[in-house]
């Protein structure tokens, strides 16, 4: 019976530490993994917002939400990079640059709950956006144009 109870341990304890030690645990998210479907708000104007939401897919990272006719309605657009001739230079766990064949280059960053979207031109230097992290369920009540 002793024999069987230290078998036992032995089993339990191997199951134990085979389950909790991963090589995942080290494995760092990519940018579009960690804000997959996350809405951000960029403020237009005053009486209006576009919206920009992310996507874990490096062929269509994000889709926006285009307010038309002054916040009346909505259009929404997936960014797909074959459309732009763009190209993903850099997708890990804190930035996203996107590489535009103009050589330009757009660069997102979070802090905290607003990301800084840097448009760097090849001709007239940086724009900078700041957008800020709105609930998902945001887009579904944007009403859309109708074509």
């Amino acid at each position: 019976m002793r024999h069987f109870y230290y078998i036992f341990l032995v089993v339990v304890f191997g199951f134990t530490i085979t389950t909790s030690c991963s090589s995942d645990d080290d494995v760092e998210s990519t940018f579009l993994e960690r804000y997959e479907g996350t809405v951000w708000q960029i403020a237009v104007d005053e009486s209006y917002s576009d919206y920009l939401m992310f996507h874990n897919d490096e062929s269509a990272p994000f889709e926006v939400w285009s307010s038309l006719n002054g916040g009346d309605c909505y259009e929404n657009d997936i960014f797909k990079l074959d459309d732009f001739d763009t190209t993903i230079t850099e997708n890990s766990e804190e930035v996203l640059e996107i590489t535009l064949i103009s050589g330009d280059v757009w660069l997102f960053k979070v802090e905290e709950n607003s990301m800084v979207w840097t448009w760097k031109t090849v001709d007239s230097g940086e724009t900078i956006f700041t957008l800020e992290k709105q609930n998902s369920e945001v887009v579904d009540d944007l009403t859309m144009c109708t074509q």
